[in-house]
């Protein structure tokens, strides 16, 4: 019932690197943009609004994901192809533009459709490696994919300070634009099923759930810039801020009428969400995205802007993070393939992202030496990996067989909604406290939000036998 599992080795093996290079290209430009951005605000302005560029990610990548989730259910023949237009649009195309930018908004703009690559390769992406291996094999294969997210994160960083410092950011982003049009080729020339092999495996559902997704993006949008533009560019109590509050709250309330209304046929499906284990990694995949953001985006700031480093130096705080992640991704995805549940692995990795916060809520000053930093980055690529892989492999090994591809679009939505709604929260705090005050308030908060992670974690529940696929 699976043609991709009967796929040639090489058509398989040419569309697994293809998705490891736009892993690789994606992490490469995520871990190289906290310290991007600030250096191109230097050069065109916008020193108050760049963190936008990594907040408007979420705006389409939460009609994206569920969309993606549509498709690959329904139409499975069509995943490979939206893995390249994710690819092509939301990388190669934003980073090419990204790279003659005049001002900080075309930045902004521009990483918009920088969503789509989330939801061609943690929706898809992770649904293809799946699909063209049984579970034990897609379990290590699906680890990998943590290994290179974390090489990603380590070339990023080191290679774009060293080119920011001696080029400029701009050339930053033409290397990263040609990455990512060399992955697009690959997956194009990977494995592809017939229609009528399509159709034996396909999902059968009810249409796209256009209202919802128009509702959904009405929300994100009224939300993200109700809170980013209301400290200058729409001023809070305004005319204009309270016509935000009012695009928000008709897009929450016109998505739970869909929701409520259409059931299994939304865009956040009410019968996924009722899976008690897909619901388990929604909740902690959004929390422990938000958890994430005040270390992985604020601290190059902070060797920036408190600690007066170089581009380089601020660069090397998140490539640090990254090198644990090297070697425990396929660890960790054989871990929960074996076992068959993520549990332990997500409840030691959380544990340890407790534990490091709490370390740079003590220790983190403006005189604290470098090298001090640089050890507990490294210390956070553990919790960094593992939550990488529990919700690449996780959703794959403890979501149903027949809900799997939209129960995880729902699921890699909440790392997005996760990590917005916190990077909007810790970008006021530290916009009201400062970065040198407000920092450790953010990890404050990051703390709170991983230990709530860590109980509802517990909830997470083996498949049966006959539940397996």
């Amino acid at each position: 019932m699976n043609p991709y599992l009967a796929q040639p080795k090489g058509r398989k093996t040419i569309t697994l690197v293809g998705i490891y290079f736009g892993f690789i290209a994606s992490l490469m430009q995520s871990a190289s943009l906290s310290t991007l951005l600030p250096v191109a605000a230097t050069e065109i302005g916008g020193e108050d609004i760049y963190p936008l560029a990594s907040i408007v990610v979420s705006i389409i990548s939460v009609m994206a994901m569920p969309l993606y989730g549509y498709i690959g259910a329904s139409r499975p023949r069509a995943k490979p192809m939206l893995v390249v237009l994710s690819l092509s649009v939301g990388g190669f195309l934003m980073l090419l533009i990204r790279a003659f930018a005049l001002n900080m908004w075309i930045v902004v703009i521009t990483s918009f459709f920088y969503g789509l690559v989330s939801a061609g390769l943690f929706v898809i992406g992770f649904s293809l490696i799946r699909d063209m291996f049984e579970q034990a094999v897609a379990g290590t294969y699906l680890g990998l994919v943590g290994s290179f997210m974390s090489f990603g994160m380590l070339a990023g960083p080191a290679i774009s300070g060293v080119i920011m410092d001696t080029l400029g950011w701009r050339a930053v982003c033409h290397l990263l634009w040609v990455l990512f049009a060399v992955s697009a080729v690959l997956v194009f020339c990977g494995v592809r099923i017939t229609k009528e092999e399509s159709e034996k495996m396909a999902t059968a559902g009810a249409s796209f759930d256009l209202p919802g997704a128009v509702f959904m993006m009405l929300f994100m949008t009224g939300f993200i810039l109700f809170l980013s533009l209301g400290s200058r560019y729409v001023p809070f109590g305004t005319p204009g801020n309270w016509a935000l509050i009012a695009v928000m709250a008709a897009g929450l309330a016109g998505l739970v009428t869909v929701i409520r209304r259409k059931k299994g046929a939304a865009i956040i499906p009410s019968t996924v969400l009722a899976d008690r284990n897909t619901m388990v990694f929604v909740i902690c995949n959004f929390l422990l995205a938000g958890s994430s953001m005040a270390v992985f985006f604020f601290m190059p700031t902070y060797v920036l802007y408190v600690m007066r480093g170089t581009a380089t130096q601020a660069a090397l705080t998140t490539t640090l993070m990254s090198v644990l992640g090297l070697f425990l991704g396929p660890v960790f995805g054989r871990m929960i393939a074996r076992a068959g549940s993520a549990k332990f692995v997500l409840t030691i990795g959380t544990v340890v992202r407790i534990a490091v916060t709490l370390l740079f809520i003590l220790l983190l000053k403006p005189a604290t030496p470098l090298m001090l930093v640089y050890v507990l980055m490294l210390l956070a690529g553990f919790y960094n990996s593992q939550q990488t892989i529990t919700f690449s492999t996780g959703p794959q090994i403890q979501i149903r067989p027949e809900i799997r591809v939209l129960g995880n679009s729902v699921v890699q939505v909440g790392q997005n909604l996760g990590s917005a709604v916190a990077m909007v929260v810790y970008t006021i705090i530290i916009s009201g406290l400062g970065v040198v005050d407000g920092l450790p308030v953010a990890f404050w908060v990051a703390a709170g939000l991983a230990a709530a992670a860590l109980l509802v974690g517990l909830l997470l529940k083996k498949l049966d036998a006959q539940e397996t696929a």
